[in-house]
């Protein structure tokens, strides 16, 4: 099949989860004969908004379009992104001129791509799966996680507008937040009806877009793949003597509860366990207070040390030195992408008993599903596997036969194309 991939970003300028999911994919079908073009944002600054560049030939073959938000007055303009509805257009155009159509469309992200562009792609004729990495199309904090800290379990206007104004409030006035949260969760129905098919990497993740009146038979559950063949070459944790070492790996976001981590981490005795952080440290939303609150909390001899932020390429080595990775969230992840990276690689994991999250596991086999923000749960669980290593040595035996590979997503994802195809014609 010819198959174009649409991504907000990719490796090596943006090495998010989705972003990493996008480039495994795009290889993963090259591997099995298909012909496959990624058109991805680039944020380039040395050429013009909207430009279009090739950043590589072969299979699969790169295009970037450049789009950095210049110009944005409000905040439907995130979504709506000029000129990225026309950019992709001349990009389809030239294709076709140059005889290298399209069989289908694989959407995942449309942050800074612009929502029209399912549009554009059905204006060709084309196919659109579209994979519902998160929530963005509906929540533009994309997680669900009320400006407040407070998970929420669906879309609503008022609660919502409430959301809006606190976090875009140079954009939505508190009068006007309800009127432009409709405004929000209308364009989302609109985007999300015009996909052929619709892609989720959990049944968990329907709930909320139901709620949004989404019917659920629209959705078919793929769970996504890592990079299972480089890390599979991480030896088997030691779980030696010492402090048990455990690793989070994530951008460092109050949704992803990294300080109910460091709480747990404080009620133990000193020497019980090590911290090593790896991930982004960047204002949400522009509130730098969540960093702050998490590093004045620790005491000298917490154990816990920040690594900064890392690339895939580095994950093997990253997940070599820890013996158990923590995933704390406090929001209903659709996945969980580092929890399957951690299994593949042998090691077992604590995760929170919420969204796609807990079902990496079995409780109690490959490591534990707590209460999400539970600091005591946190806690005993860490104490737990920091006494019994023989436990810990097993669930990390357990943990790799679950992980799952990018060719067996690839392979999932070309039926749910092949049918997408036929519908179509």
């Amino acid at each position: 099949m010819r198959i174009l991939q649409l991504c907000h970003g990719l490796p090596p300028e943006s090495v998010g989860g989705v972003e990493q999911h996008v480039d495994g994919l795009a290889r993963a079908l090259a591997a099995q004969g298909h012909d496959v073009h990624v058109f991805a944002r680039s944020s380039d600054h040395d050429r013009a908004q909207g430009a279009l560049f090739a950043q590589r030939e072969g299979n699969p073959r790169i295009t970037r379009a450049v789009y950095r938000w210049e110009g944005v007055r409000d905040l439907a303009g995130t979504y709506t992104c000029e000129p990225m509805a026309a950019t992709l257009r001349a990009f389809l155009q030239a294709e076709q001129r140059a005889g290298r159509g399209f069989d289908v469309a694989h959407v995942h992200h449309l942050t800074g791509m612009s929502t029209d562009a399912v549009a554009v792609l059905r204006e060709h004729g084309l196919p659109v799966v579209l994979t519902l990495h998160d929530y963005w199309l509906m929540c533009p904090r994309g997680q669900m996680w009320h400006q407040r800290e407070e998970y929420c379990a669906q879309v609503e206007p008022g609660r919502c507008g409430e959301c809006l104004h606190l976090t875009f409030g140079h954009w939505v006035s508190r009068e006007r937040g309800p009127a432009v949260a409709a405004e929000v969760h209308e364009r989302a129905r609109a985007t999300i009806g015009l996909a052929t098919r619709l892609v989720v990497p959990s049944p968990r993740v329907i709930a909320p877009f139901q709620a949004l009146g989404i019917p659920p038979e629209r959705f078919t559950v793929v769970g996504n793949g890592v990079d299972t063949g480089a890390l599979d070459a991480v030896a088997a944790p030691a779980c030696g003597p010492g402090p048990l070492r455990l690793g989070y790996l994530g951008t460092l976001l109050p949704s992803k509860g990294l300080h109910v981590l460091l709480a747990a981490l404080a009620r133990l005795p000193a020497g019980t366990a090590t911290l090593a952080i790896h991930g982004n440290a960047v204002p949400y939303h522009g509130d730098e207070s969540f960093l702050l609150r998490c590093f004045q909390a620790l005491r000298a001899d917490a154990g816990v040390r920040y690594h900064g932020p890392y690339s895939g390429s580095e994950l093997p080595r990253i997940l070599d030195a820890i013996d158990v990775l923590c995933a704390p969230a406090l929001w209903a992840e659709a996945f969980g992408l580092t929890v399957r990276e951690a299994q593949a690689a042998g090691r077992p994991v604590l995760v929170s008993a919420i969204g796609g999250l807990q079902d990496a596991i079995v409780d109690g086999r490959e490591g534990f599903v707590l209460p999400p923000g539970d600091v005591g749960a946190w806690a005993a669980a860490i104490a737990r596997l920091a006494a019994d290593r023989p436990l810990a040595r097993r669930m990390a035996a357990h943990a790799r036969p679950r992980a799952r590979g990018f060719q067996a997503m690839a392979a999932d994802l070309v039926a749910v194309y092949a049918d997408s195809v036929r519908s179509t014609a």
